[in-house]
């Protein structure tokens, strides 16, 4: 019973790796990147047609996550912005094997 479940788990695996057999139309890469693209944009205008007000709420909080990851944010009072230290501990150096 065992060798059949082991036998049917290798073909499924054999069978994901195949590559596709070509259909009549094949479209590469970049197509299929730029009309996933063109879909985002289009259902993002549509969006922003039908609700936009929070669209621009939407807007406003990736403007300022932007401005986090690029480090260009500034706090509200003025002062500069902080920026979280990263602490990383390393372990005690092993002792050398004469």
């Amino acid at each position: 019973m065992f060798f059949i479940l082991r036998m049917v788990f290798w073909i499924a695996v054999v069978a994901l790796l195949l590559p596709a057999a070509p259909g009549p139309r094949t479209q590469s890469a970049s197509a299929s990147t730029t009309s996933l693209t063109d879909r985002a944009v289009s259902a993002a205008i549509s969006y922003c047609a039908a609700s936009p007000d929070k669209c621009a709420a939407g807007l406003e909080g990736a403007r300022k996550i932007g401005e986090l990851l690029a480090g260009k944010s500034e706090p509200a009072d003025g002062s500069a912005p902080s920026v979280p230290q990263r602490v990383v501990t390393l372990p005690p150096p092993r002792p050398a094997i004469p």
